[in-house]
This record gives structure tokens, sequence and C-alpha cells, in this order.
């Protein structure tokens, strides 16, 4: 596997997107939630395990897909990688997915046919889309963790995402 997801699994998995999206965007969404979001939690060595063996491993494919198992005497449930992953690369779609880099600066694509949501209602989206995919996300590592796949915190950091806001000028 050369990425967790394919630009087509984004709709697949996740909440539907445009058949019109730029796949070349969707592409760097991809490389940026598994860099930013999935790495950092499941640690290099497993990221890059999954990599390698993608769908022909059993438990692989179980944490990609996700589905139904047993830990112990309890029955768990989760939707898998491909879908937290599917909800990140949207998350970022919808902060940036219509901004356009020109010679002329960047640009926001606009027709006589529809109208932009404001930032506010760009950020609630955004906000509400990556609480989805750290929930997500928490449900993977908790069966990595019930199934041997890891143990203890191999990954620097929690599933986050939120936005960090710094007051700049004098206190």
């Amino acid at each position: 596997m050369e990425h967790l997801i394919t630009p087509a699994e984004v709709a697949k998995y996740g909440r539907p997107i445009s058949k019109n999206t730029d796949e070349e965007k969707l592409n760097a969404y991809i490389i940026e939630a598994e860099q930013m979001n999935i790495k950092p939690v499941l640690g290099d060595s497993l990221f890059l395990s999954i990599l390698e063996k993608g769908e022909d491993d059993e438990k692989v494919a179980m944490l990609l897909k996700g589905g139904t198992y047993q830990s112990g005497e309890k029955i768990y449930t989760f939707v898998g990688l491909k879908a937290a992953m599917s909800y990140y690369v949207y998350a970022k779609y919808l902060m940036v997915g219509d901004f356009n880099a020109t010679r002329f600066g960047v640009m926001v694509k606009e027709d006589s046919y529809s109208s932009h949501i404001s930032s506010a209602e760009r950020s609630n989206a955004y906000s509400d889309t990556l609480e989805v995919a750290n929930c997500y996300l928490e449900d993977c590592v908790a069966y990595c963790k019930r199934n041997g796949l890891m143990s203890g915190n191999p990954g620097s950091q929690k599933a986050s995402g939120a936005v960090k806001i710094r007051k700049i000028g004098k206190i």
C-alpha cells in the first residue's frame, strides 16, 4: 500500500464528497492526515507495518476496515482506520478545499449557482468532522492495544487536531 486510503475511498468510508473533487488535492490531504494525525498517534513502526502488510494480514485488515471483535469476555465494534482517515481528509477539504493557488494569489472560485459558507460555519463543520475522526481513531488505537498491534503509547501524541489560539501583541 502506498497510502492508508485512496481518493475514491474517501467518499466510500466517510461523508459524501463531490465526484468532481480534484484528486491531486485529496492526495495531498491524505498525506497530511497520515503524517499529522495518524502516524503521531500510532507510531512510526505500526504505521509502516500497516502500509507494508496492507489487507493481507488479518489483524491489519480488520484495523483498516473495522468490524466486530472479541477481547476477553467483551465484544467491541469499530469503523476502522480508513473511516478515521476519511474524516481527517474531509476536515482538511472543508477548511481549504475551495481555495486555489494561482499566479495572482490564493483565490476562491465563485460562480452564479453557489455561495460560500461563512468562516464560522466552516470552522464549526471542521470541528465537528475532527471530533468524529478523533473518536474513530481512538477506537482504532483501542483495537490495536487489545490485539497486540501496539503496547504502551508508541505514538508521541493523542488524536487531536484542535485549533491553537495565540495572542499576539502586548499583554
